[in-house]
Parts: structure tokens; sequence; C-alpha cells
């Protein structure tokens, strides 16, 4: 190609940086293949609720789940909100609310009444009623070993007592402002209630009991423990572990709750000692959205001190319990292609299990112990495929992509980016080596200066430019085949010329996948810690490009342009181009089509895929190793070869949108390792798979269009079709 004879050396320096993202991309690999397991937990508080909707108790369903190799279970730790709302003999009120409360006040001793009279002096105070002696002494060791005991004054009696715990308004929590109005529908006023305090959602410890019920059921407590800042101070860390030390709770993982770590108040060198101590592997739980972590305070300085002991926790939120003969399925099968789903492409290492509900009743849930064995057999046997069994987990190696590598890459894509420019400019080789020579220094200052920044902009630079590149060559090698071959000839060797075209310009786009990759393949980002943004404007760019070089390469072809490049010519030809309307249907179509393909990137979208469309992914994803991208083997890949067809015919609209749709093809394979937590081997079987099928459907659509194209010449009208 001419465009890359006369840039030898800026065509070497891009091939050495292809080289050094290579060279990463392996390391990555030897990181991802390590022998790998995925350990489930089970939420004990949603399998006693399970087991009251059923025949037996929660110890049975605890032994059954144990059976089936599921023997760990996430026990959260009390607070005074899950007491109240259980069955236990013992419930906590807002002293404000309480003094409200006429007949209780009436009913009070004068012990109870004076103890408030002399300690209350606002109305953020919370006032526990044990009525128990167990657990009057669970919550008042817990106030008094865990917080501040200043804080706490309690009252025995013969059966239980009262604890009074001094609050804050930084401790009140409130509902939103409500308008109150008048019945001419006028605003009246506004209100803000206090409706409860962060002193009844503090964690005061498991319940003996209810670990012992676990431990002889055969199962290992997981225990969960959140932190609420102004309560979560070094103290309240010790009590905790020696909590479980007592109970002979030993955990393998400590799963990151919402809101801090804890012991935050005082740093986080406790925490990052104790799980370095007990060879703790740390869990950060993925977001609703499939995107990045719940990141409670503190989290990323406990990972960088435990030497990024991590692993990502997948809980079954509502939404996913629900999908109980979801998509027309007869059972578990959506459910257990999310937990699939999640392991197998997005590198999580803890399922933490919720059990099945009903689709149209969110309290129902399934009590056939059968549906569960069934769906575990099933993962279990899925997980194999692909070398992944279930047990104890290990965290990945810490790797850290190296500086050199980095800056190698963001050389590349400079000239990735000054191929394109002599592509559209009549640039001269000289201006060529200046503006490396500026790139170069503008890389080595960026990444000195800011590099978190630098490493995020490089991966954008080759996300937007290989595909920009490959659509150049695309363009250029087309128009070559168009100037060699005849416009009537024979179709089965423009098929052979198409899928030519088709497996070069998905080489390059993995050579550019492979750039986008590489400097964002550190451990921080295989755990999503960091991600990599711009994702749509890098798969928009490049189309906007394509629409500027084809237009070029069109004139050149079809008028009486003399050069390759843009010219001042060019831009007035456009301008002085009298615009037909079936062009704005046609531009409106193609309009609406690109902000549906760009509003559908993503998991935050609001426009979901067809059942039909999720059900066939699902076929796909149990019949292959890897399911290929749809847009990739129904749309853009085939794109590329009747892009090669319709240039040669002479079919000028069609080789545009052909056109338009090959680089979509592109930039989603850049597109599928930008998702760093995706294992890299199912990136590239995702884009092999696309190919073979690609180039099937390219056969047949390229056959069909040439019917059409027959059809219209014999009529005499498709010298512009």
């Amino acid at each position: 190609m001419r465009l890359i004879k006369e840039s030898k050396i800026i065509a070497i320096i891009l091939l050495i940086a292809i080289a050094a993202s290579g060279l990463v991309i392996g390391q990555r690999f030897s990181v991802e293949n390590a022998p790998q397991n995925v350990d489930i937990l089970v939420d004990y508080n949603e399998m006693e609720l399970l087991s009251k909707q059923s025949e037996n108790d929660i110890s049975w369903w605890l032994e059954e789940f144990a059976d089936m190799g599921i023997y760990k279970i996430g026990l959260t730790e009390e607070s005074l909100k899950t007491l109240t709302d259980s069955d236990l003999p013992i419930k906590a009120e807002l002293v404000a609310d309480l003094r409200k409360d006429t007949y209780w006040m009436s009913q009070a001793s004068p012990e109870v009444l004076a103890m408030i009279e002399e300690n209350v002096k606002d109305d953020f105070d919370v006032l526990v009623i044990a009525g128990s002696n167990e657990m009057f002494d669970f919550v008042n060791r817990a106030f008094e070993e865990r917080f501040d005991g200043n804080r706490t004054v309690s009252l025995k009696t013969d059966n239980g007592g009262y604890i009074l715990i001094d609050g804050t308004v930084k401790d009140s929590l409130y509902h939103d402002t409500e308008k109150i109005f008048m019945t001419e529908d006028t605003g009246f006023v506004e209100e803000t209630d206090m409706v409860s305090s962060v002193i009844m959602y503090l964690n005061l410890g498991l319940l003996p009991e209810k670990v012992k019920l676990i431990q002889d059921a055969g199962c290992k407590v997981e225990p969960r423990t959140v932190g609420y800042t102004g309560w979560n101070d070094t103290q309240f860390l010790n009590d905790v572990t020696s909590q479980y030390e007592i109970l002979g709770v030993e955990p393998d993982y400590w799963i990151m709750g919402s809101k801090a770590v804890p012991g935050y108040d005082d740093g986080t060198d406790a925490l990052s000692q104790y799980i370095n101590e007990n060879d703790v592997t740390i869990g950060i739980v993925e977001n609703t959205t499939q995107r990045q972590n719940i990141s409670p305070m503190g989290m990323d300085q406990v990972i960088t001190d435990t030497d990024y002991d991590v692993v990502r926790v997948f809980t079954v939120w509502p939404y996913i319990q629900y999908r109980y003969g979801y998509y027309g399925y007869e059972s578990y099968e959506e459910i257990e292609n999310s937990l699939f789903r999640a392991v197998v492409e997005r590198n999580v290492r803890i399922l933490y299990y919720k059990p099945m509900k009903e689709t149209d009743d969110e309290f129902a849930y399934i009590t056939d112990i059968q549906q569960y064995r069934d769906s575990f057999e099933n993962l279990e046997q899925r997980l194999a495929k692909h070398d992944i069994g279930i047990g104890d987990v290990n965290a990945f190696e810490p790797y850290q992509v190296p500086l050199w590598a980095k800056i190698l890459v963001a050389i590349g894509a400079g000239c990735a980016a000054l191929l394109c420019l002599k592509a559209v400019f009549p640039i001269r080789e000289r201006w060529m080596y200046i503006l490396l020579g500026i790139g170069i220094l503008g890389v080595l200052g960026a990444y000195f200066v800011m590099p978190e920044m630098a490493e995020l902009a490089t991966s954008f630079a080759a996300a937007v430019m290989i595909p920009c590149l490959t659509a150049t060559i695309m363009i250029y090698e087309a128009a070559g085949i168009k100037e060699r071959h005849e416009r009537d000839e024979n179709v089965f060797k423009l098929i052979g010329v198409g899928i030519i075209a088709l497996i070069g310009s998905v080489i390059m786009s993995l050579a550019g996948a492979m750039m986008t990759a590489a400097p964002i393949s550190s451990i921080n980002f295989m755990l999503e810690q960091d991600i990599f943004r711009g994702v749509k404007l890098a798969q928009l760019m490049p189309l906007a490009y394509f629409m500027l070089v084809f237009v070029i390469i069109g004139l050149y072809l079809w008028t009486e342009k003399s050069k390759q490049t843009l010219e001042l010519k060019d831009v007035k030809w456009v301008m002085n181009y009298n615009i037909k309307m079936w062009m704005v249907f046609l531009a409106m179509l193609v309009g609406a089509a690109g902000i549906i393909y760009l509003a559908r990137t993503g998991h935050e979208t609001s426009i979901e895929a067809s059942s039909f469309e999720l059900l066939a992914r699902n076929y796909l994803e149990e019949v292959l190793y890897a399911r290929p991208r749809t847009k990739e083997f129904i749309v853009a890949f085939p794109a590329v070869m009747l892009f090669v067809y319709s240039m040669v015919r002479n079919m000028k609209i069609f080789s545009f949108l052909f056109g338009l749709a090959s680089v979509i093809g592109f930039t989603s394979v850049a597109n599928t390792f930008m998702h760093i937590r995706t294992p890299l081997e199912l990136g590239f079987a995702r884009t092999g798979y696309a190919v073979l099928f690609g180039i099937v459907l390219g056969i047949i659509y390229i056959l069909v269009l040439e019917i059409f194209y027959r059809v219209i010449r014999k009529r005499g009208s498709g010298s512009n079709a």
C-alpha cells in the first residue's frame, strides 16, 4: 500500500509497538491461565427465610447444601435493626418516638423514666429494650467493648434490661423532603422527618446460636462485618476479630461491605495487618450494573497494603433471584446463565448465592431442593469446560504492566495517527518525522507528569487510531481491487477477495485490540478497581473518520479528482453538492441505527436486547467455547466482504453503507479487549467464531445482493446503485 511504503520508518515503529503489546498480552495470559477455582458462599439470612416457607428447618437446608459441596455460609453480624426485625425478645426505638408514645411512657418504671430524664439531652438517642438476659448481655457487651463506653447507660433487670445509647445529629437518618399541598393543589409546607439512626445499623457481633447451628450442620461461617464512620475505629475492629476467635470463626474471605472498612476511623493499617497475618483473601463485590465494584471507604488502601490478595465477588441480586422460569425457560436456567457469565466472562471468583424466587412473586422462594442440586451440578459441568473448578480460591498474581511497554504502545498509537493523517492530508515526509518527535516528547512528558491519565489516554488512542488505520487500509485496498477487476467480475472470485480482506482487517483489528488492552492490563484493571472510560467515543470517532476518507477516495475514483488526499476544492464540492430527499431519509436511518448501536453498548443502556436475541446468545454460550458478538458476525464482518464486492460493482451508496458497518466490527474487536476483566482467551475465541460465522453469512449476503445487482443491470439502471 502506498501509504505504508511512503512511511516505512513510522510503520516499523508501529510494528514494534504491536510486538511490545504482544509481550504484555503474553504475560497477562500466564496470569489468567493459572489454575483457578470459584467458591460459592450462601447467604444465611436468605436461607433462613427459605426454610420458613418449606417443610424443613434451616439446619436441614444447610446440610443439604453442604452435601452438594456448598458449605460456606455468609453470616452478617447482627445490628439493632436485624434483632428488632427478628422474633427475638428485643426492640430499639428513637427516644424521640418513645416520648410521643404516651401509653409506653405511662407504663414505664420509675427507674427507666429517671434514666431517660437524667441522660437524654436531645432527640437523637436510641433506647434498647431487651426482654431477656441473653439479649441484654449481647447488646450491652457490644456497645461497651466495641464503641465509646461513655456513650452508653444501661439498666439491668431480672428479665433483660434497658440500654440508652447517646446519638448525635450526624447519626440521624431522614426521609427525602416531603411537600404538603393544600386542597387547591398549591404548595403549603415542606417537611423532613427523622426516621432512624445509624446506631440501629451498627454491627454488634455474630449471634453464638447461629454460629453453632451453622457449624453443627457441617458448614463453615464466613462472617460479614460493616463499619460506619464515627463508630468505626481500631477498638471496633479489635473486638470484631476477637469475637471471631472466641466463636471459632476463621474467615477465608473478607468480603467488603458498602460503607467503610472496619477500623477506618483510625486508618486501614490494623485491618491490613489482620488480613496479612491470617491469610485472608479480600472479596470485592461487583456492582449491580456489572461495572466496577462496591467501594467502601479505605478499600483501595487495604488492597494495596495486602499486595492485591483480592478476588471479585458476584452477589445474586434480587433481580436475578426472580429469574426462575425466565425467558420461557422451565426453571433455573437463566439464573445459572448469570452465574456462569459472571465467572467466565468477568473473572468473578466468589459467587455469593441467594436462593431462587418465583418470577412474579418477590417473596416466594423455590423450595424444591432438586432444583438447586441440578442447577449447581450443571453449572459445575459448564465451568469445567473452561478449566474452572469449585473450591477454595486463589487471587491473581499482582501483575503490573512495565512502563517501557506503555510508552512504546503510546508511540505506536501516535504512529497510527500519523499514517491516518497522511491518508487525509498531503503531508511531506519531513513534517511526519517532526510530528513524530514532538509526539514522543509528549508521551514521555505525560508519563512523567500524570502517569495514570497517560495510560488511559494510551489505551484510548489505540482504540481509536488502529480502527481508523484499518478502515483506511480497507478503503485503499478496495479501491485498488476495483481498479484491477472488471465491474462484472465473477462473483465467486469477489467472494474470495472479500474473505481475504476480512481476515486481513480482523488481524489488524486484533493487533489494535492488543495495543488497547496492553497499557491497562495491570491487576487493578483486571479487578475493575480502575476501568477504561470513553468506550462510546472510541466507537464513534472511527465511524466519522471513515466517512471522511471514503469521500476522498470516492471523489478520486468517481470524479476528475487527481489526488488521493483532501484538497480545498473537495470541501467546496461537498458543500455545493445537491442533496436529494432520499439521501436525507437515508441519513436519518443511518443516524437512528447509530444511536441504537451506541445506546446498546454497555450495561447501563436503557435499550435492552429482545428475549429472542438473549435466548440465542444463551444457546451459543452453551454450544461454543465463547459466544461471538452478535453485531460482528451478523453485520460488521460480512459487511467487509460486501464492501469489497460493492466497490468492484460500482455500487456507491452500498459501498458507503457496508464500509460504515465494517468499521463497527473494527471498533467492536477493540471494545472486546477494553473490558480487562474478561479473560483474553475468551476475547480471541469470540473474534475467531465471529470471523467464521461472518464469512458464511457474508457469502450468503453477497449471493443475494448479486441477484439484486443482476436484476437491476438487466433493467439498465445500475450505474448509480
